[in-house]
């Protein structure tokens, strides 16, 4: 596999160099040993990079395991910290790399939306937001979504796209509606993520700007 052309690897090299900056803006003890230990990342991410190797055998690497162990202890090292929108930030992309295992599942993948994943849940309510809705999404988790359209309503199943947070105003958005809905809560599989596909070109529109 082309491993340094690989949608989620590249993903993880963005989330390492994006958790240098953020980690120095979350309020925890130790901050300066966490930036550090996210620092060190970096070189474990271009051995796996240029290791053009399968997904199944990626995820054997030392190197794979590293990144996937340091983020999971960077990642509890946080959690009580302040959750503000730098903490949203850090903790996104700790979820990334901790997840790559899973990611890595997929096996050979050929699109940008393909990278990342997607939840399916209800809407339980709807705040208006001066031309913005702030919706509460129900995936067997809460999840916070800010769209501009009205079609997002309560009791709607809608499918979420899990993207690096936004900032509108004080409200922070968690992902992305996709123009899809799947009657289930919880995470979509490939073949769903797949079935929804000429909905995601906004998505991997998004995706590939961040790599």
């Amino acid at each position: 596999m082309d491993t340094a052309s690989d949608f989620r690897i590249r993903l993880a090299e963005r989330a390492v160099n994006e958790l240098e900056k953020v980690l120095n803006g979350v309020k925890v003890q130790k901050r300066k040993e966490l930036v550090s230990a996210a620092r060190n990342l970096g070189s474990e991410i271009q051995v796996v990079k240029y290791s053009y190797m399968p997904p199944e055998e990626i995820v054997k690497l030392e190197n794979f395991r590293k990144i996937v162990e340091v983020s999971a202890s960077i990642k509890e090292a946080i959690e009580k910290a302040e959750r503000d929108f730098q903490w949203k930030q850090a903790y996104y992309w700790l979820d990334y790399l901790t997840s790559l295992p899973d990611l890595m599942k997929r096996g050979e993948i050929e699109r940008a939306y393909e990278a990342i994943r997607y939840f399916s849940g209800e809407i339980t309510s709807r705040t208006d937001m001066d031309g913005l809705w702030l919706c509460v999404v129900d995936c067997n988790f809460r999840i916070e979504v800010v769209t501009n359209s009205e079609a997002f309503k309560p009791g709607r199943y809608a499918v979420v796209s899990y993207l690096p947070p936004r900032q509108f105003g004080k409200v922070i958005s968690e992902g992305m509606f996709v123009d899809a809905s799947l009657n289930k809560k919880g995470e979509l599989e490939l073949e769903e993520i797949r079935a929804i596909s000429t909905s995601l070109g906004e998505v991997e529109a998004v995706v590939l700007s961040l790599i």
